[in-house]
Protein backbone atom coordinates (compact mmCIF):
# COMPACT_ATOMS: atom_id res chain seq x y z
CA UNK A 1 0.00 0.00 0.00
CA UNK A 2 1.19 3.16 -0.95
CA UNK A 3 2.93 5.66 2.04
CA UNK A 4 0.29 8.51 2.56
CA UNK A 5 1.61 12.48 3.00
CA UNK A 6 0.10 11.98 5.95
CA UNK A 7 1.93 8.89 7.37
CA UNK A 8 5.06 10.63 6.08
CA UNK A 9 4.32 13.63 8.14
CA UNK A 10 3.47 11.94 11.16
CA UNK A 11 6.98 10.39 11.16
CA UNK A 12 8.58 13.17 10.48
CA UNK A 13 7.20 15.12 13.31
CA UNK A 14 7.37 12.00 16.33
CA UNK A 15 10.94 11.31 15.08
CA UNK A 16 12.23 14.86 15.59
CA UNK A 17 15.24 16.37 16.05
CA UNK A 18 16.88 13.34 15.33
CA UNK A 19 14.98 12.55 11.54
CA UNK A 20 16.31 13.67 8.15
CA UNK A 21 15.01 13.43 4.63
CA UNK A 22 17.15 10.00 4.25
CA UNK A 23 15.73 8.41 7.59
CA UNK A 24 12.76 9.32 6.23
CA UNK A 25 13.27 7.55 3.17
CA UNK A 26 14.64 4.77 4.95
CA UNK A 27 12.16 4.01 7.41
CA UNK A 28 9.54 3.98 4.43
CA UNK A 29 12.00 1.81 1.94
CA UNK A 30 11.46 4.67 -0.53
CA UNK A 31 14.13 6.29 -2.50
CA UNK A 32 15.24 9.48 -0.83
CA UNK A 33 15.41 11.80 -4.09
CA UNK A 34 11.59 9.88 -5.19
CA UNK A 35 10.63 10.99 -1.77
CA UNK A 36 11.60 14.68 -1.73
CA UNK A 37 9.96 15.10 -5.15
CA UNK A 38 6.69 13.50 -4.02
CA UNK A 39 6.69 15.67 -0.76
CA UNK A 40 7.07 18.88 -2.89
CA UNK A 41 4.41 17.67 -5.81
CA UNK A 42 1.73 17.64 -2.83
CA UNK A 43 2.89 20.24 -0.65
CA UNK A 44 4.67 22.53 -2.41
CA UNK A 45 7.88 22.61 0.21
CA UNK A 46 11.45 21.15 -0.06
CA UNK A 47 11.01 18.07 2.42
CA UNK A 48 14.74 19.08 3.68
CA UNK A 49 13.07 22.95 4.54
CA UNK A 50 9.84 21.60 5.81
CA UNK A 51 12.11 19.78 8.58
CA UNK A 52 14.10 22.11 9.52
CA UNK A 53 11.35 24.31 10.19
CA UNK A 54 10.06 22.01 12.12
CA UNK A 55 13.01 21.46 14.61
CA UNK A 56 13.09 25.05 15.24
CA UNK A 57 9.95 25.28 15.88
CA UNK A 58 11.01 22.44 18.40
CA UNK A 59 13.44 25.04 19.88
CA UNK A 60 11.21 27.83 20.41
CA UNK A 61 9.15 25.82 22.73
CA UNK A 62 12.28 25.58 24.79
CA UNK A 63 13.19 29.36 24.65
CA UNK A 64 9.37 30.48 25.61
CA UNK A 65 9.40 28.46 28.58
CA UNK A 66 12.64 30.54 29.49
CA UNK A 67 15.26 27.17 29.27
CA UNK A 68 18.72 28.04 28.44
CA UNK A 69 19.35 28.49 24.57
CA UNK A 70 21.39 25.49 24.33
CA UNK A 71 18.46 23.27 25.87
CA UNK A 72 16.67 25.03 22.69
CA UNK A 73 19.39 24.16 20.36
CA UNK A 74 19.19 20.62 21.56
CA UNK A 75 15.90 20.29 21.42
CA UNK A 76 16.21 21.21 17.87
CA UNK A 77 18.82 18.86 17.24
CA UNK A 78 21.56 21.07 16.80
CA UNK A 79 25.41 20.16 17.58
CA UNK A 80 27.04 23.85 16.97
CA UNK A 81 26.05 27.03 18.65
CA UNK A 82 26.53 29.47 15.87
CA UNK A 83 25.07 27.38 13.01
CA UNK A 84 22.05 27.05 15.23
CA UNK A 85 22.13 30.93 16.43
CA UNK A 86 22.66 31.31 12.76
CA UNK A 87 19.53 29.08 11.37
CA UNK A 88 17.82 30.29 14.48
CA UNK A 89 17.80 33.88 13.38
CA UNK A 90 16.55 33.21 9.62
CA UNK A 91 13.85 31.40 10.68
CA UNK A 92 12.87 33.96 13.26
CA UNK A 93 14.47 37.10 12.59
CA UNK A 94 15.99 37.68 15.97
CA UNK A 95 19.07 35.47 17.67
CA UNK A 96 17.55 32.95 20.37
CA UNK A 97 18.95 34.59 23.98
CA UNK A 98 17.07 37.89 22.53
CA UNK A 99 13.89 35.73 21.32
CA UNK A 100 14.00 34.20 25.07
CA UNK A 101 14.66 37.75 26.67
CA UNK A 102 11.90 39.71 25.38
CA UNK A 103 8.80 36.98 24.91
CA UNK A 104 7.41 39.17 28.32
CA UNK A 105 7.33 42.35 26.47
CA UNK A 106 6.15 40.63 23.01
CA UNK A 107 3.49 38.73 24.72
CA UNK A 108 2.12 42.13 26.82
CA UNK A 109 2.06 44.14 23.67
CA UNK A 110 0.09 41.22 21.89
CA UNK A 111 -2.16 41.01 24.80
CA UNK A 112 -2.49 44.27 25.08
CA UNK A 113 -3.56 44.74 21.38
CA UNK A 114 -6.16 41.88 21.55
CA UNK A 115 -7.95 43.66 24.36
CA UNK A 116 -8.96 46.98 22.79
CA UNK A 117 -12.04 46.66 20.59
CA UNK A 118 -11.22 48.93 17.98
CA UNK A 119 -11.09 47.59 14.17
CA UNK A 120 -7.77 48.61 13.16
CA UNK A 121 -4.58 47.26 10.78
CA UNK A 122 -0.75 47.88 11.53
CA UNK A 123 1.21 47.47 8.78
CA UNK A 124 4.79 46.34 8.25
CA UNK A 125 7.50 46.96 4.93
CA UNK A 126 10.69 45.31 4.40
CA UNK A 127 10.76 47.94 1.44
CA UNK A 128 9.51 51.95 1.23
CA UNK A 129 6.26 51.97 -0.25
CA UNK A 130 6.41 54.86 -1.98
CA UNK A 131 9.30 53.60 -4.44
CA UNK A 132 6.99 50.38 -5.27
CA UNK A 133 3.60 51.43 -5.97
CA UNK A 134 1.32 48.69 -8.26
CA UNK A 135 -1.18 49.85 -10.92
CA UNK A 136 -3.37 46.77 -9.58
CA UNK A 137 -4.20 46.21 -6.26
CA UNK A 138 -4.57 43.32 -4.74
CA UNK A 139 -7.58 42.93 -2.22
CA UNK A 140 -7.21 40.16 0.37
CA UNK A 141 -10.72 39.18 2.28
CA UNK A 142 -10.26 36.50 4.82
CA UNK A 143 -13.34 33.95 6.10
CA UNK A 144 -13.71 31.94 9.05
CA UNK A 145 -12.40 32.51 12.72
CA UNK A 146 -13.26 35.09 15.47
CA UNK A 147 -13.24 38.86 14.64
CA UNK A 148 -12.28 39.51 18.59
CA UNK A 149 -8.80 37.34 17.34
CA UNK A 150 -6.25 38.74 15.60
CA UNK A 151 -4.85 37.99 12.27
CA UNK A 152 -1.28 38.40 10.96
CA UNK A 153 -0.80 37.70 6.98
CA UNK A 154 2.38 37.82 4.81
CA UNK A 155 4.12 37.62 1.45
CA UNK A 156 6.72 36.05 1.55
CA UNK A 157 9.39 35.42 -0.94
CA UNK A 158 9.15 31.81 -0.20
CA UNK A 159 6.51 29.02 0.52
CA UNK A 160 8.08 28.69 3.87
CA UNK A 161 7.37 31.50 5.96
CA UNK A 162 11.15 32.90 7.36
CA UNK A 163 12.41 36.07 8.90
CA UNK A 164 9.92 38.52 8.31
CA UNK A 165 7.87 38.85 5.48
CA UNK A 166 8.10 41.54 2.49
CA UNK A 167 5.01 42.67 3.43
CA UNK A 168 2.67 42.13 6.59
CA UNK A 169 -0.69 42.73 7.84
CA UNK A 170 -1.59 42.69 11.70
CA UNK A 171 -5.06 42.79 11.71
CA UNK A 172 -7.76 43.58 14.70
CA UNK A 173 -11.49 43.47 14.62
CA UNK A 174 -11.51 43.50 11.01
CA UNK A 175 -10.98 41.16 8.02
CA UNK A 176 -9.97 42.74 4.96
CA UNK A 177 -7.00 44.58 3.53
CA UNK A 178 -5.71 45.94 0.19
CA UNK A 179 -2.08 46.08 -1.29
CA UNK A 180 -1.38 48.34 -3.48
CA UNK A 181 2.69 48.82 -3.28
CA UNK A 182 5.03 46.09 -2.95
CA UNK A 183 8.47 45.61 -5.40
CA UNK A 184 7.66 43.29 -8.34
CA UNK A 185 8.25 39.69 -7.78
CA UNK A 186 6.57 36.44 -6.69
CA UNK A 187 5.40 36.06 -3.34
CA UNK A 188 3.63 33.28 -0.87
CA UNK A 189 0.87 34.29 0.51
CA UNK A 190 0.02 33.24 4.32
CA UNK A 191 -2.55 34.14 7.02
CA UNK A 192 -3.11 33.11 10.73
CA UNK A 193 -5.48 33.37 13.63
CA UNK A 194 -4.07 34.36 17.11
CA UNK A 195 -6.40 34.29 19.96
CA UNK A 196 -6.12 35.60 23.22
CA UNK A 197 -4.03 33.24 25.73
CA UNK A 198 -2.92 33.77 28.93
CA UNK A 199 -0.06 31.04 28.04
CA UNK A 200 2.75 32.74 25.89
CA UNK A 201 3.34 29.80 24.35
CA UNK A 202 0.84 30.14 22.32
CA UNK A 203 1.66 33.38 20.49
CA UNK A 204 5.20 31.54 19.48
CA UNK A 205 4.19 28.01 18.49
CA UNK A 206 1.79 28.25 16.14
CA UNK A 207 0.66 25.07 15.50
CA UNK A 208 -2.84 25.32 16.96
CA UNK A 209 -3.58 28.30 15.23
CA UNK A 210 -6.18 28.47 12.26
CA UNK A 211 -4.12 29.38 9.12
CA UNK A 212 -4.72 30.06 5.72
CA UNK A 213 -2.31 29.30 1.99
CA UNK A 214 -3.03 30.81 -0.69
CA UNK A 215 -2.36 27.37 -3.28
CA UNK A 216 -0.71 29.20 -5.42
CA UNK A 217 1.94 32.47 -5.84
CA UNK A 218 1.43 35.92 -6.39
CA UNK A 219 3.04 37.51 -8.93
CA UNK A 220 3.34 41.70 -9.22
CA UNK A 221 2.59 43.62 -11.27
CA UNK A 222 -0.76 42.01 -11.08
CA UNK A 223 -2.34 42.24 -14.84
CA UNK A 224 -6.03 43.58 -13.21
CA UNK A 225 -7.20 44.69 -9.72
CA UNK A 226 -7.48 41.10 -7.84
CA UNK A 227 -9.15 40.19 -5.15
CA UNK A 228 -8.51 36.71 -3.20
CA UNK A 229 -10.47 35.25 -0.52
CA UNK A 230 -8.69 33.05 1.95
CA UNK A 231 -10.80 30.39 3.80
CA UNK A 232 -9.06 30.13 7.76
CA UNK A 233 -8.58 26.41 8.40
CA UNK A 234 -7.59 24.26 11.20
CA UNK A 235 -3.63 23.13 10.90
CA UNK A 236 -2.90 20.25 8.89
CA UNK A 237 0.39 18.58 9.54
CA UNK A 238 1.75 19.25 6.11
CA UNK A 239 1.21 22.82 6.32
CA UNK A 240 4.61 24.73 6.43
CA UNK A 241 5.87 25.87 9.86
CA UNK A 242 5.12 29.29 10.92
CA UNK A 243 8.29 30.11 12.73
CA UNK A 244 8.21 33.68 12.04
CA UNK A 245 8.25 36.04 15.24
CA UNK A 246 4.69 37.56 14.98
CA UNK A 247 4.65 39.45 17.93
CA UNK A 248 7.74 41.21 17.26
CA UNK A 249 6.89 42.59 14.34
CA UNK A 250 3.87 44.20 16.37
CA UNK A 251 6.07 45.00 19.06
CA UNK A 252 8.59 46.94 16.54
CA UNK A 253 5.57 48.63 15.10
CA UNK A 254 4.49 50.14 18.04
CA UNK A 255 7.71 51.04 19.02
CA UNK A 256 8.48 53.11 15.72
CA UNK A 257 5.11 54.64 16.35
CA UNK A 258 5.58 55.71 19.59
CA UNK A 259 8.94 55.85 20.48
Amino acid sequence: MPVSLADICAHIRATLPDCTPASVAAHFAINRFQLSRRFRRETGLPLRDYIAALKIEHGIAALVAQKPVIDSQLDAGHESAATYSHTFRAATGIAPARYRDKIAAYSAALSAELARPQPRIFTHHAYLPAQHPQAQPLSVRLCGGETRHAVFAGLFPAPIPRGVPVLGRALFHCREFCIDAIPDGTYYLLACEIPRSRNPLRYFRLDHCLRALHPAPVTFPLPVATTIELSLRPFAPSDPPITVNLPKLLYDFLRQRNP
